[in-house]
């Protein structure tokens, strides 16, 4: 609890050791695991099916010194965790220490490897199980206060509802899914229909989040260096997937699917349901049929974004959109991230202390399945 506030952080990491993926992978894969391998250029790092697991040439690299840098002075601040591997207890002491009561954790090497596909699908499906498998025993040392979203293989639908049924019932809060076209597939294709029929019928949310450097289509693809491509990325990304969600129909044929956006910000939301409210108003459903409602209803009844605490242009989102649709994240331990400032950050808001006890916990906690510790008081 900080300040008297419940907070939840909607998007914090796993810090995946390099072995976890031959230790906890189907023994009929362990031979084409992911493992340190030959990256080019004199560089190792994680590689499977014979290519590092991040774009390192062309457009929106990973391989840039200067990036490296970068990261590594953004990663200082959590130099004790490093040095402790990033286990539960440097993690909870953490969050003790700066009044976190809950993290939602996310994949970080496990994110980089659903930037690419896979030739062989059963791989991806086996290499998902093997992270999730793992995240669940690491949360396990404080199941109600470190809440896992499993990956899915969304390369081939079929095997992500399978992954999707087993790990509800062993105890996911979510689900980690990339915003990015798969197989040429947007997250609307038919072909996904299926999970997320699935999805709603387990009482999850699909928890949208990019991460960098993909082999699959991305806004970062635009850009030569990888700082220029993730500024782009990461909320443009955010800004398709709701379009493709609510414009074609996924959210109308499931309106109890719930869509929560992490490491996206919250800034562009007024603007974008803007854009989608003008058009709405030219065209209506004239190419899209399906569409039922306008799209900020859709927004309002299925959406929450995760914002940072040090947004400037949070009251005018407040205001403009409510303080009913926002969540709270830090990025923990990423070297990008707002961790610890931004709680502090998000305190000193011109903000009532109504819509900060939203944003910190009351929108996200049900979601996630930990509304149980109550409010605070």
């Amino acid at each position: 609890m900080r300040n008297g506030y419940r907070v939840i952080d909607t998007d914090a990491h796993q810090m995946e050791p390099p072995g976890i993926w031959t230790d906890y992978i189907d023994p009929v894969f362990v031979d084409r695991a992911p493992r340190i391998g030959d990256m080019g250029g004199g560089r190792a790092g994680m590689c499977v099916e014979g290519q590092p697991i991040t774009k390192q040439d062309g457009n929106y690299p990973m391989h840039s010194k200067e990036f490296h840098e970068a990261a590594a002075k953004g990663m200082e601040k959590h130099e004790k965790a490093r040095a402790a591997g990033f286990r539960p207890a440097t993690r909870l002491a953490d969050m003790d220490r700066h009044g976190v009561d809950a993290q939602v954790l996310y994949p970080t090497v496990g994110g980089q490897i659903l930037g690419k596909e896979f030739a062989d699908p059963e791989l991806l499906a086996a290499v998902c199980a093997a992270y999730n498998d793992w995240s669940r025993e690491y949360c396990g040392h404080a199941s109600e206060r470190l809440r896992w979203a499993a990956m899915l293989p969304m390369q081939a639908p079929d095997l992500a509802v399978a992954e999707a049924r087993r790990t509800a019932a062993n105890g996911a809060a979510g689900f980690y899914v990339r915003p990015n076209p798969v197989q040429g597939r947007n997250l609307h294709h038919e072909d996904n229909d299926r999970l997320w029929s699935t999805i709603e019928d387990l009482g999850l949310p699909v928890c949208i989040h990019d991460s960098g450097s993909p082999y699959l289509p991305s806004f970062g693809d635009r850009m030569e260096t990888h700082t220029s491509g993730h500024i782009l990325a990461h909320p443009f990304e955010a800004m398709a997937a709701m379009t493709c969600l609510i414009w074609f129909g996924v959210i109308e044929r499931h309106p109890a699917l719930r869509i929560v956006h992490v490491e996206a910000d919250g800034g562009w939301l007024p603007y974008w349901l803007q854009r989608m409210e003008q058009h709405w108003q030219f065209s209506g459903n004239a190419e899209h049929p399906h569409l039922k409602r306008r799209p900020t209803d859709y927004f309002k009844s299925n959406f929450l974004v995760a914002c940072r605490g040090d947004e400037k242009t949070l009251p005018a989102v407040c205001e403009l959109v409510g303080d009913d649709y926002l969540a709270f994240n830090t990025d923990y331990p990423h070297p990008d991230g707002t961790w610890p400032a931004g709680l502090a950050d998000l305190l000193s808001q011109p903000l009532p202390e109504a819509s900060i006890r939203k944003i910190f916990w009351d929108n996200a906690a049900p979601l996630f399945g930990v509304d149980s510790m109550g409010p605070g008081p």
